[in-house]
Parts: structure tokens; C-alpha cells; sequence
């Protein structure tokens, strides 16, 4: 790969030219590349990759469209000091939220104690789902957590008492805008 400085033919070029050279745009600055030349077949793994990238940039154009999500894409792509928030759309698409924390310290099978998530997401996190289950898989209690003014904080204040949960287990599901689902688990012990 080079970069191409101060020549007026090329400034500003992108495309193929020949079978031998690739010329696009980066940052302002024209770059040229050799051509790729393809193996042939595809992997089973790159279909299904070009398939997600083809729905990504379908989503990203939806996305870009709806006046509400359009210009929160905007904003959180200038926020990152990204150029096109269209690509931050289809990144988003392609990238689950991330489960940073999950704080169960609080919990001592009481109604009234906290559970707390630390989440986020390219865009944002939409929901945090939380769900308690004894030893044998019945379920204790479910629902959704909620900001207190911090979007990368959720609180779950636990509404059944539970004073056997000690090998219990808390699983807390976040979801984003395109749908993307991350979950974690933990074990619940009285050492918590």
C-alpha cells in the first residue's frame, strides 16, 4: 500500500485501475493498493460473514433513515470522533453489548436488595433483563433493571424473598437496538 502526496492526477482517485491497482480514499488522503485477487471459492464462514455484513448495511441504512435513530447514530459517531455514523450502525449491528460487571454483593435473598449491571453498547444499551433461579432450574423471580441517570449502570431491586439461595443462580441478559442479546451468570452463595 502507498500513499499518494500531491499528484494531480490521482488526488482524490478511487476505484480499480487495470487489473493491478486499487485506489481509494482514506482520511482525506488517496491511497493506492495492489488489486486482491480472490482464491476462488468462498469458506462457509465467509458467505455467512458477507450474509450478517449485507443485513448489517441494510440496518445501518434503516437506521440512518428514522429521524430518531438517524441522529442518535450521528451524535454518538461524532462523540467517538468517527466520520461516518453510518459505519458506527452497521458496527453496532455486528457487536453484542458487553456485561462489564454484575454485582450480586448486595443480595442476601431479601426484598428490597440490589442487584447491579455495569453495560454498554456502541449505541446503547436498551434493556437489562434479570432472572433468578433456585438450585433445581425452577424460577425465583424475573424482570427488567433500570437506569438511575448513569446509561451504563442498571439496578435490579429484588421483589420475592429468597432465604435459601445460596446456589442459586442470577442470569442478566442485555439487549441492544439491532437486537443483539449478551448474557452472563452467576452463582449466588451466602459469602456474596
Amino acid at each position: 500500500m502507498a500513499y499518494v502526496k500531491k499528484n494531480i492526477v490521482t488526488d482524490g482517485l478511487s476505484g480499480k485501475l487495470g487489473k493491478n491497482l486499487v485506489f481509494r480514499q482514506s482520511n482525506g488522503k488517496t491511497v493506492v493498493a495492489t488489486s486482491p485477487t480472490p482464491s476462488g471459492t468462498s469458506s462457509e464462514k465467509q458467505i455467512d460473514h458477507r450474509k450478517l455484513f449485507t443485513r448489517a448495511t441494510h440496518y445501518a441504512q434503516c437506521q440512518m433513515a428514522d429521524p430518531v435513530f438517524g441522529e442518535k447514530y450521528r451524535l454518538a459517531a461524532k462523540a467517538k470522533g468517527l466520520r461516518n455514523p453510518n459505519n458506527l450502525a452497521v458496527q453496532d449491528f455486528m457487536r453484542p453489548p458487553v456485561i462489564e460487571t454484575l454485582n450480586v454483593n448486595n443480595y442476601h435473598g431479601e426484598i428490597g436488595d440490589e442487584i447491579i449491571i455495569e453495560a454498554y453498547d456502541d449505541l446503547e444499551v436498551e434493556k437489562v433483563a434479570v432472572e433468578i433461579y433456585h438450585e433445581d432450574g425452577s424460577l425465583v423471580e424475573k424482570g427488567f433493571a433500570s437506569t438511575n441517570g448513569n446509561i451504563y449502570e442498571w439496578h435490579y431491586t429484588v421483589s420475592v424473598a429468597n432465604s435459601e439461595f445460596n446456589g442459586n443462580k442470577v442470569l442478566v441478559k442485555a439487549f441492544d437496538h439491532p437486537g443483539n442479546e449478551t448474557n452472563q451468570e452467576v452463582i449466588l452463595s451466602s459469602q456474596n
